[in-house]
C-alpha cells in the first residue's frame, strides 16, 4: 500500500502529465487557439456554435437564429462558462477541454482506490493519462471528454451511495448521471438492464436496489426536465435531441450498410446513402420523422441480413483496427487496445471479487454500450466513451500481473534484506 501523501503526490503528477500531454498534442496537431475544423468532425462545430450563441443571449439556436435541438446540450453548456468569461476564445475552450480530460485521471483513481488499493488506482490513472483513445478526443471539442469525466464520477458516487448510505453521495450520483445524459443520451440504454437487475437480484437487496435506482433516476429526470420542457415548448416535442437519433439510425441502416462489406456495421453520411441525397425539409421534426421512417423501411426490406449486420456492429466495436486516413491514429488506437484488452479482462474479474458493487455498475455501463451499438452502429468511439471504466479493470489487472511477477522473487528479496540487516 502506498502511503497517502506519496499517493497524492503521484496522482497529482500523473494528472499534470496528462494535461501537459493533451496540451502538447493539441498544439502540435490542431493549434491551441485554432477554430474547430470541419475535417475533424462536424459534431464539434455544433457544440461550439451553440455555446457561443447562448453566450451572446441568442439561446440554443443556429447561425440564422432558428431554435434547434439537433444535439443534446451538455457539451455546449460546459463550454458556455468559457465564453462568458473570455468571449469567443478558442484557446480558453481548448485549455478547458484538455483540463477536463486530465481530471478524469484523478476521478478514475478516486473511484478505484477505495476497494482495490492505491497501486491499482495509480495504474488506472496512468492508463487514462496516456491512452490515445482518451487524449485524442481532448484535442477537439467533442462530447467524449466531458462524458468520460461525468460517468466516472457518477460511478464513484453510485458505489459510495450503496456502501455508505448517504444522501449527499446519492444526490451527487444522480446529478452526474443527469449531466452525462445531457452530454450523450446513450446512457438511457442502461434502463433495461436496471429493470433486469431488479428481477435478478436477491430478495434481501431488491428493496434497497429499487430505492437507489428510483432516487437517482428521479434526480436524473429533474436535471433533464428543463431541457425536455424547453423542447416541448420551442420545438413541439419533449425530447433530448431531434435529428441525431433519426439520421444516425438511417445512416447505419440502409441498402449500402446492409450489403457493402466496406461499411457494413458502420454509419455513413446521407450523401453516401443510396437515394439519400435528396432535399429534406428544414423543420427538424419532419427531418427526424423521415430519417426514422427510411431507416426502419430499410430494416424491413433487408430483415434477412439483420443478424449479419448486428454481428458486424459488435465487430466494429471490439476490433483494434478501424479505417482512418490518419495512420498514426490508426496504429495508436490499435496497439493500445491490443495491449490493454487482455489486461482489462483479467482485471475485471479481480475487481468484481474485491468490489461487487463497482463491478456491477461497470458491467451495467458496458452492457448499455453494447446495446447502443446494436441499436445504431459500431465504432471505437463508443468504446472510448467508457474507456476510463475499462482502465479501472486494466489497473487492477496490471497490479495483479506485477504482483505475480514479483512473487517468485519474494524469498530472494527477503534473504537479501535479512543479510543486509545482519551486516548493519
Amino acid at each position: 500500500m502506498i502511503a497517502n501523501r506519496r499517493y497524492c503526490l503521484l496522482l497529482i503528477a500523473v494528472t499534470l502529465l496528462a494535461w501537459g500531454l493533451r496540451l502538447a498534442v493539441t498544439e502540435r496537431f490542431v493549434g491551441l487557439a485554432s477554430a474547430p475544423d470541419p475535417a475533424d468532425g462536424l459534431d464539434q462545430l455544433d457544440y461550439e456554435l451553440f455555446a457561443y450563441r447562448m453566450s451572446i443571449g441568442e439561446g440554443y439556436t443556429l447561425d440564422d437564429g432558428t431554435p434547434t435541438a439537433r444535439r443534446a446540450p451538455g457539451t455546449s453548456l460546459l463550454v458556455l462558462p468559457m465564453y462568458w468569461l473570455f468571449g469567443r476564445s478558442y484557446l480558453a475552450v481548448r485549455l478547458w477541454m484538455t483540463f477536463l480530460s486530465a481530471m478524469t485521471c484523478s476521478a478514475t483513481a478516486w473511484v478505484l482506490r477505495r476497494s482495490c488499493g492505491s497501486t491499482a488506482a495509480l495504474w488506472a490513472a496512468v492508463g487514462v493519462a496516456v491512452n490515445p483513445g482518451l487524449f485524442y478526443y481532448a484535442i477537439h471539442i467533442w462530447s467524449e471528454v466531458p462524458f468520460c469525466l461525468f460517468v466516472t464520477l457518477a460511478t464513484g458516487f453510485t458505489v459510495r451511495s450503496w456502501t455508505d448510505d448517504r444522501w449527499t453521495e446519492r444526490v451527487l450520483a444522480g446529478l452526474c448521471w443527469g449531466a452525462a445524459l445531457l452530454i450523450r443520451p446513450q446512457i438511457v440504454f442502461m434502463a433495461p438492464f436496471l429493470a433486469l437487475g431488479t428481477l435478478l437480484c436477491r430478495a434481501a437487496t431488491r428493496r434497497r436496489f429499487l430505492f437507489e435506482a428510483a432516487v437517482q433516476t428521479a434526480i436524473v429526470a429533474a436535471v433533464a426536465a428543463p431541457w425536455v420542457l424547453r423542447n416541448a415548448v420551442v420545438m413541439g416535442k419533449p425530447t433530448l435531441a431531434t435529428l441525431v437519433g433519426g439520421h444516425t439510425f438511417w445512416g447505419a441502416h440502409n441498402d449500402r450498410t446492409f450489403h457493402d462489406s466496406r461499411v457494413r456495421g458502420l454509419w455513413i453520411t446521407l450523401s453516401d446513402i443510396p437515394g439519400g441525397n435528396v432535399a429534406l425539409p428544414a423543420n427538424e421534426l419532419q427531418q427526424e420523422s423521415i430519417a426514422w421512417r427510411n431507416g426502419i423501411d430499410s430494416v424491413r426490406r433487408n430483415w434477412i441480413a439483420v443478424p449479419q449486420l448486428l454481428a458486424w456492429k459488435l465487430f466494429r466495436l471490439l476490433t483494434p483496427f478501424e479505417d482512418t486516413v490518419n495512420r498514426a491514429v490508426y496504429w495508436a488506437f490499435a496497439l493500445t487496445w491490443i495491449v490493454t484488452a487482455p489486461i482489462a479482462a483479467i482485471g475485471f474479474r479481480g475487481l468484481c471479487q474485491r468490489d461487487p458493487v463497482l463491478g456491477w455498475v461497470l458491467g451495467l455501463q458496458f452492457a448499455a454500450t453494447v446495446l447502443c451499438v446494436l441499436a445504431f452502429y459500431g465504432a471505437v468511439r463508443f468504446r472510448h466513451a467508457v474507456e476510463p471504466l475499462l482502465m479501472m479493470s486494466t489497473g487492477v489487472g496490471a497490479t495483479a500481473l506485477a504482483t505475480r511477477r514479483a512473487e517468485p522473487c519474494a524469498p530472494l528479496l527477503s534473504d537479501w534484506r535479512q543479510r543486509g540487516f545482519e551486516r548493519a
